[in-house]
């Protein structure tokens, strides 16, 4: 039997007391299954799409709902942090789906068309900004804005490694069959599990593993995540493919980026700027995860974007 209802630290439970409270459930039937999220904000408001990165949740943006509940930003914009397919509490794909990058791309795309969004605003990190930036340039009368945090372009594959890529992706797949899914006596391992696996604070994780973690049982907890996450992509996009997509972004796009995150961002900067004459760049004081770490810079880039924009 699931107990849905788990306890963490209440050190870690009385931050972003304003965030839990207006926080509202929102969850959008897809072909698929049900996303799930939650809401900030009017609800007639502009949608402000908020994507969080691989293997985290949309606890990844509470942080930041914290400030942008004290912005100038709340009055108009409507904060939407969705849980990915396969992430938090959305749920999996079918059986037998591998989580291919582009369909992350196509739910959000397919998500504008059935809500009749007309256009959105998107605030994303990690693999969230990745999805983002690849929908601004497949679909670039749809986004407004994009702020895209330790991300830029896409992972590529050359030409020459496709069939060492296909191989490589086949074995993944048919190794992720074989386990199992690792459980925790107590939410405290858990906890430290996340922390180890990131590059942030025990109470950082903490708000991680709260929305992406079930109970099974007094001494059974267990990650809600699809191990099929974890599964090697057997097919990417070159870098000519990749810079393609990105020379048709129309909308203001800032990059931000962590001054310890992860350093093969600037190769993509080198490679791809160009695709993108009006990109920005920023760099903010800490990790991968720095929208945890500085919501409050976060929500002041957005701010100066959206005020840019509209005048």
């Amino acid at each position: 039997m699931i107990v849905t209802t788990t306890a963490i630290a209440p050190s870690t439970q009385l931050r972003y007391q304003q965030a839990r409270h207006h926080a509202e459930p929102v969850s959008f039937d897809l072909p698929w299954g049900t996303m799930r999220g939650l809401q900030w904000g009017p609800t007639d408001g502009y949608p402000l799409l908020a994507l969080h990165g691989w293997l985290d949740n949309c606890h990844s943006f509470l942080p930041l709902a914290e400030e942008f509940l004290q912005s100038d930003l709340a009055g108009d914009y409507r904060l939407i942090a969705l849980d990915w397919a396969g992430h938090g509490h959305s749920d999996h794909r079918p059986p037998g789906n591998y989580y291919p990058f582009i369909d992350y791309v196509y739910d959000i795309w397919s998500l504008c068309q059935q809500q009749q969004w007309p256009q959105v605003a998107i605030v994303a990190h990690s693999m969230g900004a990745y999805a983002a930036n690849m929908l601004a340039g497949i679909a670039p009368e749809l986004v407004s804005e994009l702020l895209a945090i330790e991300a830029f372009g896409l992972i590529a594959t050359a030409a020459d490694k496709t069939t060492t890529e296909l191989r490589q992706g086949f074995r993944s797949r048919w190794q992720q069959q074989q386990k199992q899914p690792p459980r925790y006596p107590n939410l405290d391992l858990a906890i430290s599990a996340r922390a180890q696996a990131g590059d942030f604070s025990r109470e950082l994780a903490a708000l991680l593993v709260e929305r992406g973690i079930e109970q099974f049982g007094p001494e059974h907890y267990q990650f809600r995540a699809d191990g099929q996450l974890r599964v090697s992509s057997a097919v990417r996009l070159t870098a000519a493919q990749i810079g393609d997509v990105l020379a048709h972004i129309e909308c203001p796009f800032t990059v931000l980026l962590g001054s310890h995150g992860h350093q093969r961002l600037k190769t993509a900067l080198q490679d791809w700027r160009e695709q993108v004459p009006h990109l920005r760049v920023h760099e903010v004081e800490g990790g991968h995860h720095v929208h945890m770490e500085r919501p409050d810079a976060i929500i002041g880039y957005l701010s100066q974007i959206i005020r840019h924009h509209n005048g």
